[in-house]
């Protein structure tokens, strides 16, 4: 790393002064002024919070790209992007917890019945009974269509049996008032517990096998 410039002397009162930098034969001379020390940081702060706005545009941008428009709550994406940090701090800290995949019943029936708005609307009453029965640290996620998963982190999974028989109590009795009509929700649900040494694929895996003989255990 270089030597910094030597100060030699001051010019006069302004504040011009004669700087010798390292290998220099002669000495050169630098005006430096207090408006010239008030530039230079306002020059700084200009720069400092153009990187600060940018920070923030990216991170709006990632929010976005891991959002569901509709609900507000995760997509896909943002889902295994939180499942992956999730199952490394399982891994590192022995923490273990329950993934849920959802499957509403017979939700094409509401779209062609009562429209595609209708639709829309039971989507985000789901939505909204998902953000209601999970905590801060938990994660919700409409992952297509009328698919949703919840994810509970650091959790034993016999500590989440009542908040579970709790989601599916709410979602099997939620009822969507729509232009006269109340459309009654009903909706399948299975779990798989993971720990640290859970990956990912096959924590999905098993929720979505367990979902499925749910719901064909409802259309028994």
């Amino acid at each position: 790393m270089g030597a910094l410039p030597a100060l030699t002397s001051f010019a006069d009162e302004r504040g011009a002064a004669t700087l010798l930098f390292p290998n220099a034969r002669t000495p050169e001379l630098i005006s430096i002024t207090p408006d010239t020390v008030q530039q230079i940081l306002a020059y700084a702060a200009e720069k400092e919070q153009a990187l600060t706005d940018l920070r923030s545009r990216v991170a709006e941008l990632e929010h976005l790209l891991q959002t569901d428009e509709l609900t507000g709550l995760f997509n896909r994406r943002g889902l295994e992007a939180a499942a992956r940090r999730t199952l490394a701090n399982a891994a590192r800290y022995h923490e273990t917890g329950i993934l849920a995949l959802i499957d509403l019943d017979g939700f094409k029936r509401v779209n062609d019945e009562h429209g595609h708005a209708a639709g829309d609307a039971a989507l985000r009453l789901v939505g909204g009974i998902l953000k209601e029965h999970i905590r801060a640290t938990d994660y919700a996620a409409r992952l297509a269509g009328d698919e949703f998963a919840v994810l509970w982190v650091r959790a034993l999974p016999k500590a989440l049996d009542q908040r579970l028989r709790n989601l599916k109590r709410a979602l099997n009795g939620a009822v969507l008032n729509w232009d006269g009509a109340e459309i009654a929700l009903k909706a399948s649900a299975g779990t798989a517990a993971y720990d640290g040494t859970t990956a990912l694929d096959d924590l999905m895996l098993r929720a979505d096998k367990a979902m499925y003989r749910q719901k064909r255990l409802r259309r028994a």
